[in-house]
């Protein structure tokens, strides 16, 4: 038996099928620590809000995100949420296919925070988020809590 649990995790660290359990069970509100920075060809300070659910099987995904409070913050647009948020060994988090409208441009794609375990933060650094057409990159720095702290095992 030791065998085939052995044979069974090397099989799926090798397809990089994400195998990470989060917690607490239920509904984690997401805001900003300070102001969150985005970016695609203007730079804006905003606020930022949300909300994620974490199912009884431990995955988490985020149903809601909304950024307002700064110059032209609200015509920036999340959407085709959810958005699956998958823990990483390393203590490094990604939100997968999100999907960016904004007026100066589209952006579609992962990206990819580090996790703070002790505060349940997830930190932005420059993260990319590709453009989708021509244009430049959006980019996110900041820092969002949860509320419940949240935790995840990769």
């Amino acid at each position: 038996m030791k065998k085939i649990l052995t044979a069974l995790t090397l099989a799926i660290a090798s397809t990089g099928v994400a195998a990470d359990s989060w917690s607490p069970q239920g509904a984690i509100g997401l805001a900003n620590v300070g102001n969150i920075k985005v970016s695609k060809g203007i730079d804006l300070n905003c606020a930022l809000s949300g909300s994620a659910t974490v199912d009884a099987a431990g995955n988490a995904s985020v149903g809601s995100l909304s950024l307002s409070t700064g110059f032209l913050c609200s015509n920036v647009d999340f959407t085709n949420l959810p958005y699956t948020l998958v823990g990483n060994a390393g203590n490094t988090v990604t939100l997968q296919d999100v999907t960016v409208t904004a007026i100066t441009g589209n952006c579609f794609g992962d990206i990819t925070g580090n996790f703070n375990q002790a505060t349940g933060e997830i930190t932005f650094n420059a993260a990319q988020l590709p453009a989708v057409g021509s244009g430049a990159d959006c980019e996110i720095t900041g820092t969002i809590s949860t509320n419940p702290q949240a935790s995840f095992v990769p």
